[in-house]
């Protein structure tokens, strides 16, 4: 496996949280243009015909709708068939949703290039509806990841090598799976089969940069939570004949492997770190979104029939409740009330329904919370795109998706590229921390969430959804 060079404080800075001042960004936040192709600036003024805001470019796609139309960087697009009355990112988002919806698809932009204002159309897809636009981006994402995966069956990480490259191989494996493709047979059998042998020679492994100025940066429970939840979904998806004839014909033991591993890392307390070896780079031990993936991966595991001793699990199903605010949110972790977040809830809801114990009162306290915050998924800090795959998760296992979608549609048509890849998007907390990891991870990591979620109406991710 090849050593990659961090070029982040590694991912000690993974799951920061509500710094008390605001940094100044390396690279900074812009956002997407959506499916025109490109990249740009929030900005608020004097616009013709009474417009308040626009987003000026920064970047442009090449031989994108938007540049094809003969959009230019330092434009102003103040308005997509009228004016932008308050919110100019996500107003064109409505519109381009519903200029795909026509045939021909054109959307019309209205533009301030310097003194001179213009009207530029560009040519879109056209998408009959909204299971025909989700099918072609699944189809079309799915080949990108398969082109994107190296001879090792893994994807290329800019931080921490072997942990962030299990992660995302895993995503991957997680994102095929959930399209709809198997292990064993048809399109990107060979991809997930490639990513499950990756994973299972390389979770919970890391040799390299165990230490960051003298303190530990032990990452390795990210690697058992979403290495476990993959392979507890291959396990329970793969054909029972090929999986013996396979290289993954040990890959119950391994499971077992990984169930072992996450309970020995457990803090005392029951809480979890982002690895063994106590107080991190930045002098603490707890983040509760750590036990939701550990706690998912351990609900995944049981469900693909690997025994989970109940007894073991109590202890880190209550470490999550003393998490618990008043309100049925979680906050940071037991001894960092910093606010509850949508996000980190939906992420307990799905690992509190992985393992069978949504009867518990804290889950309903939990579904309470998320009932009035759902609309919320974007509003996370460091890696916003996760929050939305937890929000969507615990939406298809609640009965909520068309919720999830009538809240989160304009800003999913935003993220999305002409290639079928997926972006990250600038969040309130983004902007005033200095960092924004789901712009550093890269398209791979936020391509293989959005994927993920596409694929959740159609029963994607069983295990770890656990719809009753």
């Amino acid at each position: 496996m090849r050593t990659l060079t961090i070029t982040l404080l590694a991912a000690a800075l993974l799951l920061v949280l509500n710094g008390p001042s605001v940094a100044q960004q390396k690279f900074p936040d812009l956002y997407n243009l959506g499916p025109l192709g490109g990249k740009a600036s929030v900005v608020r003024g004097e616009f013709p015909d009474a417009g308040k805001c626009g987003l000026t470019i920064v970047e442009l796609f090449k031989g994108g709708p938007a540049e094809k139309a003969g959009l230019k960087v330092g434009d102003t697009i103040y308005g997509a068939g009228k004016i932008f009355e308050q919110d100019a990112y996500l107003e064109l988002g409505d519109a381009i949703t519903a200029a795909e919806a026509k045939d021909p698809a054109s959307c019309e932009l209205m533009l301030k290039r310097g003194a001179e204002t213009l009207k530029l159309t560009a040519a879109l897809t056209h998408f009959a509806d909204a299971d025909a636009r989700a099918r072609a981006m699944l189809d079309a994402a799915c080949k990108w990841l398969a082109a994107q995966q190296d001879s090792e069956g893994a994807f290329r990480s800019t931080l921490s090598p072997e942990v962030s490259q299990v992660v995302l191989t895993s995503l991957a494996g997680m994102a095929w799976l959930a399209a709809g493709f198997k292990p064993h047979e048809g399109a990107h059998a060979a991809n997930i089969l490639k990513a499950a042998v990756f994973v299972t020679e390389y979770v919970g492994e890391q040799k390299h940069y165990r230490k960051l100025q003298g303190k530990n940066n032990d990452q390795t429970n990210w690697s058992l939570g979403y290495g476990g939840i993959f392979l507890a979904h291959v396990l329970k998806a793969a054909d029972e004949k090929w999986l013996k004839r396979s290289e993954l014909k040990r890959l119950e033991s391994k499971l077992k492997w990984i169930r072992d591993r996450i309970f020995k890392h457990a803090e005392p307390d029951g809480g979890f770190a982002a690895g063994p070896g106590g107080a991190n780079i930045l002098d603490y031990v707890h983040l509760e979104v750590m036990s939701n993936f550990c706690l998912a991966a351990l609900g995944c595991i049981r469900q693909a029939g690997v025994d989970v001793d109940a007894e073991k699990v109590e202890p880190l199903l209550a470490y999550v409740e003393k998490c618990q605010g008043e309100d049925g949110g979680i906050h940071y972790s037991h001894d960092k009330l910093w606010g509850t977040d949508v996000g980190r809830t939906a992420g307990a809801m799905n690992a509190f329904a992985a393992l069978g114990v949504t009867s518990r009162e804290s889950y309903a306290k939990m579904k309470a919370y998320f009932d009035k915050n759902h609309q919320h998924a974007f509003s996370g800090h460091s890696t916003p795109t996760m929050h939305q795959l937890s929000v969507a998760m615990a939406a298809r296992r609640e009965g909520m998706l068309d919720k999830y979608w009538a809240a989160q549609g304009r800003e999913f048509t935003m993220v999305r590229n002409p290639d079928h890849t997926f972006a990250y998007r600038p969040t309130v907390d983004t902007l005033r921390m200095g960092m924004n990891l789901d712009r550093d991870l890269g398209a791979v990591w936020t391509t293989t969430h959005w994927v993920i979620v596409l694929g959740l109406k159609q029963g994607g991710c069983a295990l770890w959804v656990a719809k009753p």
